[in-house]
Formats: structure tokens, C-alpha cells, sequence
């Protein structure tokens, strides 16, 4: 009976060393979160993109077109370019896009990445207590498409945005945030 009673005692004195530790981490990287927030200077850079799954998408899988370890509704974006970039007001983005257009105004019309350069038109961040994450919504006009973009930042500084368009299917990207450098605040200028 003894034996029982310290092998219990042992498992719940391990649980909740785990268990503080974990809420001491959480709490620094609440911490962190906010100050990125606050400053508005932050880059986020996708490692994967979840397209809308249409028959062309998975046309396209089928032939085996999609980068390695990709598949119709997740593309790795590992290698290549993309970012969403904050600092201040302005935003400046070029998220990689797989899926459907539709209303071409012609040959070479569209952008094969979603772009935007400026201050949005309508910008809102706030933080969700009860989940412990920010959420980010701006609505863009890009020379050709309007985006509503949605971003959600974990304090585990995991981002998942989703970009609404009024020409192109919905994407999702996630990735993770990280400060922006002095060398990136230059790339963001405001057309």
C-alpha cells in the first residue's frame, strides 16, 4: 500500500513540475507575442499553403506538377519566396497562389502571386484573451483583385492567414512570425 501511495505521489509531483514549466513558457511567450504585436514590426513566412481542393487542383496533383512532399490541399512553400510583412500601418505581401481565377481581363492578367504594397483600407487587430492569440484583419486593392485577409498569431508565434479574394479561391498559409529586421523596413514602402 505504501508502494502505491509513493509511486502516486511521484506522478503527480512530475505532473505538475511539467505543468508550471509549461505555463511559465507560455506566459514569456504571451509576452513576446505582445511586444511584436505592439510595435507593428513583424514578418510572417509561410512553410505550407492549403489551397481550395477543385477538380483542377487535383488534376494537377494527379500529374505529379506539385512540389516534394506536397499534396492537393497542402503545397509546401519550403524554398520558395513569400512573406507578409508589418511595420506600422503599411503591409507588404507576396503570398505564393494555387487554385482557381476566374474573370481574366486577359492573356497575362493575373498575378501568379497575391501582392500587395500600401496601407490597407481598413485595418483591425485585436486579441482574443479566451485563445490567447491576436487576430489581424485588413481589407487590400491590388492593381487587379481585392483581398480580405484574416491572420491569427499563436504566442507559440504560429501564424495562419487566410486571404479571401474577390477573383481567386480562398487560400490559407501557415508559417511562423518573426521581428522584422532594419534591412526588411526598407522593403516596405508605400506605392
Amino acid at each position: 500500500m505504501k508502494i502505491k501511495a509513493l509511486i502516486l505521489l511521484s506522478c503527480c509531483v512530475l505532473i505538475s513540475c511539467t505543468t508550471s514549466k509549461k505555463t511559465a513558457d507560455t506566459a514569456a511567450q504571451i509576452q513576446i507575442l505582445d511586444q511584436l504585436v505592439a510595435s507593428k514590426t513583424f514578418e510572417i513566412e509561410s512553410s505550407w499553403a492549403y489551397p481550395l481542393v477543385t477538380n483542377s487542383i487535383s488534376s494537377i496533383a494527379n500529374a505529379g506538377l506539385l512540389p516534394p512532399g506536397s499534396t492537393a490541399n497542402t503545397i509546401s512553400l519550403i524554398g520558395n519566396t513569400n512573406y507578409l510583412r508589418m511595420y506600422g500601418d503599411s503591409i507588404s505581401m507576396y503570398l505564393p497562389f494555387f487554385g482557381e481565377q476566374r474573370l481574366s481581363g486577359g492573356y497575362n492578367s493575373m498575378d501568379v502571386a497575391i501582392e500587395y504594397n500600401g496601407i490597407p483600407d481598413a485595418i483591425e487587430i485585436k486579441k482574443n484573451d479566451k485563445k490567447q492569440v491576436y487576430e489581424i484583419r485588413f481589407s487590400a486593392k491590388s492593381n487587379r483583385d481585392f483581398h480580405n485577409v484574416f491572420i491569427t498569431v499563436s504566442p507559440n508565434l504560429i501564424s495562419n492567414i487566410t486571404v479571401n479574394s474577390m477573383y481567386r479561391n480562398t487560400i490559407s498559409y501557415r508559417g511562423e512570425v518573426s521581428k522584422l529586421s532594419e534591412v526588411d523596413n526598407q522593403k516596405v514602402t508605400v506605392q
